[in-house]
């Protein structure tokens, strides 16, 4: 398969027309037109319907879109890595929001004051939409929830975090030394919405005690969550880190559940075999380094040599 065809193909999707890629791409229109053909001839497909004032692309060609479009991509990361290159703007990277708040202040200002100019944009999601950004390229790295299972997908564990269940200050059940998994199961719960990691180890914890909690509210945000807790609404389990100064100051207080634990990891993620340039593999290793991670990195193989 012929680069300079895929080129012309990607060419014609993007303006539209045989005419209007020559133009862009400076060749004649039988240029275009003959790389095209030779293409199709390759594939033994037709990519384009003709029939028509405007070029459409036939099924089969929509799937090679999506293959053309990462090569495109893997051809300018090549480029990138062979040359060099330092992004010169910016970048972007997700998090979920208790790494954004809780994590990543400290290591953002001593990173920004590097680079003062950098356009740089977080995007605070939801681990699960995190990862489909990174699969989709549209993410550079991210900080999620772990565990995760994705074949594309590598990580790096971070820190972990206890997920005390937590009550308000007046409630019933404060100062209690302990409660059992069926107490906890008619008290009126706020947990994480079911698509999170964080809701997914709470659910498999009470599925092997063999006991089905009530729930009335499921929430993204955790600083929400602890808002209604200690309003007395209902009780939740919250990672420990965003709960620590409501439990040292007193308006939260957590009980143990008997014969449960709850704890999730965060970690740094991206996609397998991408490379990263010197700006962006500077604040990745600021991260790891800021939790001793960084060996794990320096052996991986997307780290830079």
């Amino acid at each position: 398969m012929n680069f300079q065809h895929l080129k012309y193909f990607l060419s014609i999707t993007r303006r539209g027309g045989f005419t209007q890629a020559a133009r862009e791409l400076n060749v004649t229109q039988p240029t275009v037109s003959s790389g095209i053909s030779e293409l199709e001839r390759t594939l033994g497909i037709k990519l384009f319907n003709r029939d028509s004032r405007h070029v459409d692309l036939t099924p089969q060609g929509r799937t090679l879109m999506s293959y053309a479009l990462q090569i495109e991509e893997l051809l300018e990361e090549a480029g990138q890595r062979l040359s060099g290159d330092v992004l010169p703007d910016g970048f972007r990277f997700g998090a979920i929001d208790a790494a954004v708040i809780y994590l990543l202040p400290e290591i953002l200002k001593t990173y920004l004051d590097s680079y003062p100019e950098l356009d740089l944009s977080i995007q605070v999601e939801p681990s699960h939409y995190l990862v489909e950004e990174l699969l989709t390229n549209r993410s550079e790295f991210a900080l999620i929830s772990l565990p995760l299972d994705n074949p594309k997908i590598q990580t790096i564990s971070l820190c972990s975090d206890d997920m005390p269940l937590v009550i308000g200050a007046g409630h019933r059940l404060a100062g209690r030394s302990t409660i059992t998994p069926a107490e906890v199961a008619l008290e009126t719960l706020i947990l994480f919405h079911p698509d999170s990691v964080s809701r997914h180890i709470v659910d498999e914890r009470f599925a092997e005690a063999g006991v089905a909690p009530r729930i009335v509210m499921e929430m993204r945000s955790p600083e929400a969550m602890r808002k209604l807790v200690e309003a007395g609404v209902g009780a939740s389990f919250l990672p420990r880190m965003t709960v620590k100064d409501a439990l040292e100051a007193g308006s939260l207080c957590s009980v143990p559940v008997d014969g449960m634990s709850f704890e999730r990891e965060i970690g740094l993620a991206w996609r397998r075999g991408r490379y990263f340039g010197p700006t962006i593999t500077r604040l990745i290793e600021q991260i790891l380094s800021a939790f001793d991670s960084l060996g794990a990195w320096t052996e991986n193989e997307s780290a830079p040599s």
